[in-house]
């Protein structure tokens, strides 16, 4: 049985579901069967877990074949510790494969703040004795989209410390299909890294145009200082995502998130979705998602 986690949020769900339409055993882990699982189809079969409580990933990774380990979200030692006990339950339980969705930045001198916490999980990933795939993400298209933009179209101006880095966003969805892809051939790729991006990297003049655009309203990039920046997030986030966001957009200067692969294509016979379509079909559907893993 394939086991994936993070059901009840966008990546997990559309993998599952995907899953379930090949006819393919697989069930979604979630914390609770209350509220956050009402996306699911109500025939779905779900196993209830806790990263925080060992003993529950034991029971649910109990008999699974392939694990879709998606990855969790929130403070970096949170996830960090996540990522580390989801791991060795799969380990205790000799779980055969796991596929991992780790992120592009992954470089040891990358200023991104959970750019460590990624680096930790795929070592223990190659370290555990088991098959394994990961799936490098680039940034998705959903969070340049919900985080960046739509706060930005009341003003016209988007305004952040990224200078004239590039990024190729990659949607959440395509990642979905691309990670259910590799789950339903586990072995096909098992030691293997494919790193997913869009089709081709673009300026935040490019993103702003495009979104500008979709929306019918004039949207203007106009790149802001570090400390300018932090300003604002402080005043509108809690930690630690004005860190986050600060050294994401700071690892976007550097160009860490502008190439571009194939790997998308390769595993699932189509291309990813271009970000001009992506915010089209975003503002034609008047409730585009808010990101969640």
């Amino acid at each position: 049985m394939i086991l994936v986690t993070g059901a009840s949020g966008y990546v997990g769900g559309k993998a599952l579901a995907a899953l379930q339409c090949q006819g393919l055993p697989a069930a979604g882990m979630v914390r609770n069967t209350g509220k956050h699982a009402v996306s699911l189809p109500a025939e779905t079969p779900l196993r209830v877990a806790d990263y925080d409580d060992p003993k529950s990933l034991l029971r649910a990774f109990e008999g699974v074949s392939t694990l879709l380990l998606v990855s969790s979200d929130g403070d970096g030692r949170d996830v960090l510790r996540h990522h580390a006990n989801a791991m060795e339950a799969a380990v205790s339980r000799n779980v055969p494969s796991i596929v991992f969705t780790s992120i592009i930045d992954i470089d040891a001198d990358s200023p991104f703040y959970f750019t460590p916490v990624y680096r930790d999980a795929e070592r223990r990933l190659r370290e555990s004795g088991l098959a394994w795939t990961i799936l490098r993400c680039g940034l998705y298209s959903d969070l340049v989209l919900d985080s960046w933009i739509l706060p930005a179209l009341s003003s016209g101006v988007l305004s952040l410390p990224t200078g004239a880095g590039q990024v190729a966003p990659v949607s959440r969805n395509d990642v979905a299909l691309a990670a259910a892809a590799v789950v339903a051939s586990p072995m096909k790729h098992a030691g293997k890294t494919y790193e997913l991006t869009g089709p081709r990297p673009l300026s935040f003049h490019d993103l702003a145009e495009a979104a500008g655009s979709a929306f019918g309203r004039p949207l203007e990039f106009i790149a802001c200082s570090p400390a300018d920046y932090l300003q604002c997030a402080w005043a509108e986030m809690e930690d630690p995502w004005p860190h986050a966001f600060s050294t994401l957009c700071r690892s976007i200067e550097e160009g860490r998130y502008q190439r571009v692969t194939d790997a998308h294509q390769h595993l699932t016979g189509h291309p990813p979705t271009d970000f001009r379509k992506f915010v089209e079909d975003a503002a034609a559907s008047g409730s585009p998602c808010r990101s969640q893993n």
